[in-house]
């Protein structure tokens, strides 16, 4: 973990460095971020953003001369995965949940327009902690079928707007850019395909320095 946070750090290093006036002075902004995020998983045959969980992190702003364009990293603890909602209507009272507990790190460059907002695109990678399941409401186990890959490749939209001089509220979008699993040789009715991320993240942030 101490590699993957130095390799992290050098790269957003070396992209605040490389971006605005080479003679302007680099600058930083240290982040405290927090929220909930809402997740689905693709290739488990259900829809909706019916798994919540939290996120929150650490990270840190870097720009050159003109802060309207800078680039942002974040290194944040993250509970995706996807759940079955009953459909008690029709008597069916079926319920299963998958949890896959995720370390992103988000490195994404930013603009910032008048009235403080901004709106950024980057890249995702995370490393997985940890995949768990819960099938018959007994509480999570480890994964049995499914085979996760260790990295999930994603990209990821975001805005945001200051709330107070020192605090912002964030919504983001990412989304898995490589299948997370291997398409399965015996298919079932929940896993039918390779299986990719999909999750909105909405957190405030606290902004430190600058």
């Amino acid at each position: 973990m101490r590699t993957l946070f130095l390799n992290f750090l050098t790269c957003l290093v070396f992209a605040g460095v490389t971006h605005g006036q080479s003679t302007d002075p680099l600058q930083f902004e240290g982040q405290l971020w927090g929220g909930l995020c809402a997740s689905q998983v693709h290739g488990d045959g259900i829809s909706g953003f019916n798994k919540f969980g939290a996120t929150g992190g650490v990270g840190v702003k870097v720009w050159r001369g003109d802060e309207d364009r800078r680039v942002s990293g974040l290194i944040l603890f993250t509970q995706k995965g996807s759940r079955r909602v009953p459909n008690t209507k029709q008597g069916d009272f079926d319920t299963w949940r998958y949890r896959f507990t995720y370390i992103d790190l988000p490195l994404i460059r930013e603009w910032q327009f008048s009235g403080g907002w901004w709106v950024g695109i980057g890249l995702q990678p995370s490393y997985l902690i940890k995949g768990e399941e819960d099938f018959y409401a007994g509480g999570y186990t480890d994964l049995t079928y499914v085979d996760l890959k260790p990295w999930d490749i994603g990209g990821v939209v975001t805005a945001g707007l200051p709330w107070t001089d020192r605090a912002a509220l964030e919504i983001r979008l990412s989304q898995s850019l490589l299948p997370i699993s291997e398409q399965p040789e015996q298919p079932v009715v929940r896993f039918d395909n390779f299986m990719m991320n999909l999750a909105i993240q909405v957190a405030a942030s606290i902004h430190i320095g600058g």
